[in-house]
């Protein structure tokens, strides 16, 4: 007999899905978490108008179990016809989890591609460099916990925060996201 967990699990699975096809297994969800962006102008956190369902997924990559490396990188181009943009996660492939957030306030998800592995940092930093872009602007992905808030520093150099109010979940998640980034 399925649970009302496993339903849910299994729902939010599907719903992730529709999103990024590459998901592989739906690690964790959280029924409520708001996003902010770090300001450095202002020095203070900015409420990005995101808040809804988040999920910490593991995605499916073609990865050579001898050296590692990642096969037939792929552009990420999603094609939901659904009201939400469906231009997330968008990119050449070799994030190896996902983390999205279901957005309540607006038609807008919010999504965040993370893998720390060093060959595709370097793919990325190479292809910046072909693209006239600054090499050194694709960082690995780090995160803390301040008081209230799981930080993440993007690839990109954003820096987000996370409120979820309940602090076992909070802290779940941060114990998981600390896993991402140093899993390779």
């Amino acid at each position: 007999m399925q649970t009302f967990s496993d339903y849910k699990k299994q729902l939010n699975f599907k719903v992730t899905k529709t999103y990024d096809d590459k998901i592989r297994t739906l690690v964790n969800s959280v029924n409520h978490c708001k996003v902010y962006e770090f300001d450095d102008e202002t020095s203070d956190w900015q409420f990005t108008n995101c808040q809804g369902p988040m999920m910490l997924y593991e995605r499916y990559l073609n990865i050579n179990p001898q050296t590692g490396d990642i096969h037939g990188y792929q552009l990420i181009e999603n094609e939901v016809d659904d009201i939400y943009e469906t231009s997330q996660l968008t990119g050449e492939d070799g994030y190896r989890f996902g983390l999205m957030v279901f957005n309540r306030s607006e038609q807008v998800n919010f999504s965040l591609g993370i893998s720390n592995d060093v060959k595709f940092i370097n793919r990325q930093r190479a292809l910046r460099s072909e693209e006239n872009k600054d090499t050194e602007s694709f960082f690995q992905v780090k995160v803390d916990l301040k008081e209230d808030l799981i930080i993440l520093k993007s690839h990109l150099g954003q820096v987000y925060g996370f409120w979820i109010e309940n602090e076992g979940e909070r802290l779940l998640v941060f114990n998981l996201l600390k896993q991402f980034v140093t899993l390779q």
